[in-house]
């Protein structure tokens, strides 16, 4: 695991924020769950990872997004790489983008439930109900996410 993603990890005990409709959203990132498919990178492509979470840490965003660009080129199918590129879009403000990149993530690999819950997360964020409701419904029965998406799920239809 690269340095500054151990020492992110460290520091990063509540949830990470997100731009979103004129306001800052509360965005689980799930930092650990990004650990796994960044191990698959090059170390030159880790090391660039590095570099990317001390410009996101910096809110150094615009940068960020170049690095992040470039490392989806060459990693299309590495499902952290655009679950950053999609955040750092957040951020950006640019929704349609980060809502693309979160789909990209969900589709690859192996199923992952955290990847079900970023993407109902952005769709959230992003507007759009159908695909945040798809996605909570995937997370029915999650141990791990089933009870943050039946929230989320409440929110959505301005239910507590």
């Amino acid at each position: 695991m690269t340095r500054h993603l151990v020492l992110w990890l460290l520091l990063t005990t509540c949830p990470l924020g997100a731009q979103a409709q004129g306001g800052r959203v509360p965005l689980d990132l799930g930092l650990k769950a990004l650990q796994e498919p960044l191990q698959t990178l090059s170390t030159g492509d880790r090391q660039v990872v590095d570099t990317v979470i001390g410009l996101i840490k910096e809110s150094k965003h615009t940068q960020a997004f170049a690095y992040l660009t470039t490392l989806t080129t060459n990693n299309p199918m590495n499902s952290s790489v655009r679950v950053l590129r999609a955040y750092v879009m957040l951020e950006l403000g640019n929704l349609t983008g980060a809502l693309d990149d979160a789909k990209s993530a969900e589709d690859s690999g192996t199923h992952s439930a955290y990847r079900c819950w970023f993407l109902a997360q952005v769709a959230y964020v992003a507007g759009d109900k159908s695909v945040c409701l798809r996605e909570i419904k995937h997370l029915d029965g999650s141990a791990e996410y089933g009870a943050q998406a039946q929230q989320l799920g409440r929110k959505l239809n301005g239910t507590k």
